[in-house]
């Protein structure tokens, strides 16, 4: 799996999360922008940091573009 399809599982997995806990206008799109979103998504990011070098380049890229 390359970079690119493990920020898209992240994303994903993000966006589900977020659904669950009754947000069901999140996507893939806002969670990179909307206030509350980004910071649940940031928080995700860094809980899963340290499960592999190539997990955690995609994981900071991500972390790059929510700020």
């Amino acid at each position: 799996m390359n970079i690119e399809q493990i920020k898209e599982k992240l994303l994903s997995a993000g966006v589900k999360i977020l659904k669950e806990f009754g947000y069901p206008k999140a996507d893939t799109k806002n969670i990179l922008t909307d206030e509350v979103y980004k910071e649940f998504f940031k928080s995700m990011l860094e809980d899963n940091k340290g499960n592999g070098s190539q997990i955690d380049s995609a994981i900071d890229e991500l972390l790059m573009s929510v700020g």
